[in-house]
C-alpha cells in the first residue's frame, strides 16, 4: 500500500511540473510576438525619406547675362579751327576709307596769318644773316689789330735792345713805341668785347629765327586742320553740318560734332559679369551670344579685355569681346544676350536644387545618418543641370534628404531609401516650380 502510494504521488509531481513548463513557454512566446508586433507597428510609423549622396563635381554652367555692342572705335569729329565749312563729301550712312577728305573748312584769316608768319620769318633770317656778317668783319678786325699789336710789341723789343748802345736810339723814340704798344693792346682788347656782342647778337637773331619758324609751322599745321580726313575705315553715323554753316572751336567739346565716324566691322561686346561668376574668366576664351534682331541664330565673341576689378555699386566686373563683323550683320549699339560660360578651376559639393532649402535663419540641407536627420547650414553657390553648387560642414558621399524641410527636425528617426528616377523627377518638377 506504502509503494502504490508513492507512486502516486511522483505522477501527480510531473504532471504539475508538465503543466508549469507548458504554461511558462506559452507566456514567453507570447511576449516575443507582442514585441515583434510593437516594433512592427512603430517603424510603420516613421517617415521613409529618399535620400542622395553628396557628389564632387567640377561646376560648368551657363549664365544668360545682358549685353550691348558698341563700335570697336566711336569718334566724334570737331572742328579745331574757326571757319565756314566749304565742302563736305559724306552723309549719313556713308561708308568711308582710312585717309578720305571728309570736310574742307575755310578760314581766311588763317591764310593771312600764315602769310604774316612767313613774312616774319624771312625778316628773322635776313637779321640772322647780318649780325653772322657783322661776326665775321669784326673777327677780321681783331685779326688786324692782333697782326698791328705784335709788330709795335716786337718793334718796341728791337729799340729796347738798341738803346742799351750809348747813342744808338733816342730815348724818346724808345717810349714813342712802348706807347704805340700799350694802345695797340687796348684796341685788341675793345676788339675782343666787340666780338663778343656780335656773338650773342647772332645767338639772338638765330632764337628769333627759330621761334619765328616755330609759329610759322604750326600756323601751317593748323591750316592742315581745314581738311577733316577718315582717321579709320568706318561708316557715317552722325552729320550735324552743311556747306555753308559756321564752326567754332569749343574746348570744351560740348556742341554737338561736325560728323560721327564709327568703325563696324569690329565690334565690342560689353557685358557686366556678377561677382559669384567671374572665376575662369580667360582672355581668348569664346563666348555665344544671341541678338533679339536674329532670332535663333548664334553668333561669338572673344574674351579680350576684362576689368579686373568690381563696379563697387553692382557688384559686378565689366569684360569687353572682341566681336567680327565683317558681314556687317550686326550693328552698334545692339542688345545682346551673352550665355557666360561660368567654370570653377577646383571641384566644390553638388546636391539636387531640391535638397537644399531656406528659413529666416540659415541655408540648410538635411544629412540622414543611421536613419536619423540632421540639419546643416550651408552656403550655396550655382547651379548646373538641375543640382545645386554647396559648402560647409559637409562632405562627399554623405547622405542627404532629397526634400529639404523644416519638419524634419536634428534628431528625428526615420527610414532612409535611396532616390529612384522617379523621385529624383518629382522633386525637380517641384523645384522648377517652386512647389513646397
Amino acid at each position: 500500500m506504502i509503494l502504490v502510494k508513492s507512486n502516486t504521488v511522483k505522477l501527480g509531481l510531473i504532471a504539475t511540473t508538465s503543466l508549469m513548463c507548458l504554461s511558462s513557454c506559452g507566456s514567453k512566446t507570447h511576449d516575443e510576438s507582442e514585441q515583434h508586433q510593437s516594433k512592427s507597428s512603430h517603424q510603420s510609423q516613421l517617415p521613409t525619406i529618399p535620400v542622395v549622396p553628396v557628389r564632387k563635381e567640377l561646376l560648368q554652367h551657363k549664365l544668360n547675362l545682358p549685353g550691348e555692342l558698341v563700335a570697336y572705335q566711336n569718334v566724334p569729329m570737331h572742328a579745331k579751327v574757326e571757319g565756314y565749312i566749304k565742302w563736305i563729301g559724306v552723309d549719313r550712312g556713308s561708308f568711308v576709307k582710312k585717309g578720305q577728305d571728309l570736310i574742307r573748312i575755310f578760314c581766311p584769316e588763317l591764310d593771312e596769318k600764315a602769310k604774316e608768319g612767313a613774312a616774319k620769318l624771312a625778316s628773322a633770317e635776313s637779321s640772322f644773316r647780318q649780325a653772322q656778317a657783322n661776326e665775321d668783319a669784326t673777327r677780321s678786325k681783331l685779326v688786324e689789330a692782333k697782326a698791328r699789336c705784335d709788330a709795335d710789341k716786337l718793334t718796341f723789343e728791337r729799340l729796347q735792345e738798341a738803346s742799351k748802345t750809348p747813342g744808338a736810339v733816342a730815348q724818346n723814340e724808345v717810349d714813342l713805341q712802348q706807347k704805340a704798344v700799350e694802345s695797340d693792346n687796348a684796341r685788341v682788347e675793345s676788339v675782343k668785347q666787340e666780338l663778343t656782342g656780335a656773338k650773342n647778337l647772332v645767338l639772338a637773331e638765330g632764337h628769333n629765327v627759330q621761334a619765328s619758324r616755330q609759329v610759322l609751322n604750326s600756323l601751317n599745321s593748323m591750316k592742315g586742320y581745314l581738311t577733316i580726313k577718315a582717321p579709320f575705315d568706318g561708316v557715317i553715323t552722325e552729320r550735324n553740318v552743311h556747306e555753308g554753316s559756321i564752326v567754332a572751336v569749343d574746348s570744351g567739346r560740348n556742341s554737338p560734332p561736325l560728323v560721327r565716324l564709327q568703325e563696324k566691322d569690329h565690334l565690342r561686346l560689353v557685358v557686366a559679369v556678377p561677382e559669384d561668376s567671374v572665376s575662369g574668366t580667360k582672355i581668348g576664351q569664346k563666348i555665344e551670344f544671341s541678338v533679339p534682331a536674329f532670332i535663333g541664330k548664334k553668333f561669338y565673341g572673344i574674351i579680350a579685355r576684362p576689368g579686373y576689378a568690381l563696379d563697387s555699386a553692382t557688384r559686378t566686373m565689366p569684360v569687353e569681346l572682341d566681336v567680327p563683323n565683317a558681314d556687317g550683320q550686326l550693328e552698334p549699339g545692339m542688345f545682346a544676350t551673352v550665355h557666360w560660360l561660368v567654370s570653377r578651376p577646383y571641384l566644390t559639393l553638388f546636391v539636387p536644387a531640391s535638397a537644399v532649402d531656406a528659413d529666416l535663419k540659415a541655408t540648410y540641407v538635411i544629412r540622414v545618418k543611421n536613419d536619423v536627420s540632421e540639419r546643416v547650414d550651408v552656403q550655396k553657390g550655382l547651379t548646373m543641370e538641375g543640382e545645386t553648387e554647396i559648402s560647409g560642414n559637409i562632405h562627399e558621399g554623405d547622405l542627404v534628404a532629397l526634400k529639404a524641410t523644416n519638419e524634419l527636425k536634428t534628431g528625428t528617426h526615420l527610414i532612409a531609401k535611396n532616390a529612384d528616377a522617379e523621385d529624383l523627377e518629382i522633386a525637380g518638377k517641384k523645384s522648377s516650380a517652386g512647389g513646397e
